[in-house]
């Protein structure tokens, strides 16, 4: 099982080279999940620069994909992830949240129509299409892993992002999970919160939370889960009075979490 660092446009202000000697110096990180904006010139440029750095260093690329964006968009990037796989490979991770709509019903319908399109333009083969599970979050009535699971389930190419932080701010219990669910777990991610609305908080020594984040991934791991796990933090959560220093804090949280788990 691998520790993946989550990327977005606040990393940006470091090139990719110095982020991959920053990763490198941590001893339990061995890749990102990025998210970019597929619109930015800049930001597609940087995954480009990224992608070179972590095939010559031997890490792990996953995605983080925006289920927002036009379908059409959402394939000409998938395509272009295809040719990274081809270029690292090995087949590609790519989270999308579900879509929100008015009601659970439309949101679940929509999300179904959506991926389905997606899946029939795509190779299956270089890039997995992992769902996540949501939280309710700002009034917004999103879908939790009960209603994902039968989108999981009866498609046999879509697979499942298990948000173990979503599941302890919706209050659920983390290792409510059949069988059938925990063999379509391609990606985990993991993070705490402050009690309030912000979830993407970096996991420190004596959290809150420790028990049961640490008591959901030893449940994946003694159920043979193999694949990675993402710490999903926001950086500037993180401490540090710089970029670097955050990222660094960052990864120094990774490893004390990982230390716990990887034998």
């Amino acid at each position: 099982m691998n520790s993946l660092i989550s990327v977005n446009y606040k990393f940006m202000e470091i090139i990719p080279k110095k982020l991959v000697e920053l990763i490198l110096a941590s001893k339990y990180t061995n890749g990102v999940e990025l998210f970019i904006d597929y619109e930015k010139e800049n930001e597609m440029k940087y995954l480009d620069d990224l992608v070179y750095e972590i095939k010559r260093n031997n890490l792990i690329l996953q995605i983080h994909g925006n289920i927002n964006v036009d379908i059409d968009k959402q394939i000409t990037f998938i395509k272009k992830l295809e040719n990274y796989s081809d270029y690292l490979n090995y087949p590609i991770v790519v989270t999308l949240h579900s879509i929100y709509d008015e009601n659970k019903e439309l949101s679940k319908n929509k999300t179904i129509i959506y991926i389905n399109d997606l899946l029939s333009k795509i190779d299956s083969s270089k890039i997995i299409i992992s769902l996540e599970n949501l939280n309710d979050i700002y009034n917004m009535d999103r879908l939790e892993k009960e209603c994902i699971k039968p989108i999981v389930l009866n498609n046999e190419k879509i697979f499942f992002t298990y948000d173990i932080g979503h599941e302890i701010m919706d209050h659920g219990s983390i290792t409510n999970l059949d069988k059938y669910m925990i063999d379509k777990i391609r990606n985990v991610h993991i993070h705490t919160n402050d009690g309030k609305l912000n979830d993407h908080q970096p996991i420190y020594k004596n959290d809150t939370y420790w028990n049961e984040l640490i008591k959901g991934i030893i449940y994946l791991v003694s159920n043979h889960y193999k694949y990675n796990i993402v710490f999903e933090y926001d950086l500037y959560a993180c401490k540090g009075n710089n970029i670097i220093e955050k990222i660094e804090d960052y990864l120094k949280s990774i490893d004390y979490v990982s230390q716990r788990y990887i034998y």
